[in-house]
């Protein structure tokens, strides 16, 4: 099975070929196309009868490569030659290579093209500006360096930093801290800080916290 099916492919293809000096085989052919192509297969000598509708026949032997008796190779040959031979076929070629030089040489074609170039690149463009713009946006860097650099939200901040009320809170708190863990934790031969380290402790933070210093 898997034989006839090769042959037959190599029986359309020598079939379509052969449409220049063969009328018989050219009508086969096109029957073939539209499907009314029947196969008969003689057995005994390896032959395949193709008949179309209209009784158009061609006889295949594929064991000796021929078609009614002529070498197919051969035929396939002299169709290809006719074929580059044929003027119809020739200028057909050559009209189909000059409709393809003539389009690229087209001014309207060309400029169809170099609009096309134009919008990409003013589309690019535009875009890139946008994207600069954003970045380069002078008024928003500027309110931030005024920021940075207002005095008086900097006098501010230093003065909630410095403010001695929260100071003097935080040192007593402190003092009371240290008293009472002292008192109540060690025995007065591990007491290792007098009075005067807590006060010095006041004067220190005070001198960290002093803006003028």
């Amino acid at each position: 099975m898997r034989e006839i099916q090769h042959n037959r492919q190599l029986i359309v293809q020598a079939l379509n070929k052969n449409t220049t000096n063969f009328s018989n085989y050219s009508k086969i052919s096109e029957s073939l196309k539209e499907g009314n192509l029947k196969l008969t297969l003689n057995p005994l000598t390896d032959e395949f009868l193709f008949q179309d509708s209209k009784n158009h026949t061609v006889c295949i032997n594929p064991t000796k490569r021929t078609l009614n008796e002529k070498p197919i190779d051969e035929l396939l040959l002299k169709a290809d030659i006719d074929n580059k031979a044929d003027k119809t076929y020739v200028d057909d070629e050559l009209a189909y290579l000059a409709s393809g030089l003539v389009k690229k040489a087209n001014k309207e074609y060309v400029d169809e093209k170099d609009e096309e170039i134009k919008k990409m690149v003013e589309w690019y463009h535009e875009r890139t500006s946008k994207i600069l713009e954003g970045k380069a946006n002078t008024g928003w860097v500027s309110e931030c360096l005024d920021l940075k650099a207002d005095k008086t939200y900097v006098n501010d901040e230093l003065k909630k930093k410095a403010d001695s009320t929260w100071i003097a809170g935080y040192v007593d708190a402190t003092k009371e801290y240290i008293f009472a863990w002292t008192e109540g934790t060690y025995s007065q031969k591990y007491h290792r800080h007098s009075i005067s380290d807590v006060n010095e402790l006041e004067e220190k933070l005070y001198t960290k916290a002093d803006k003028t210093y």
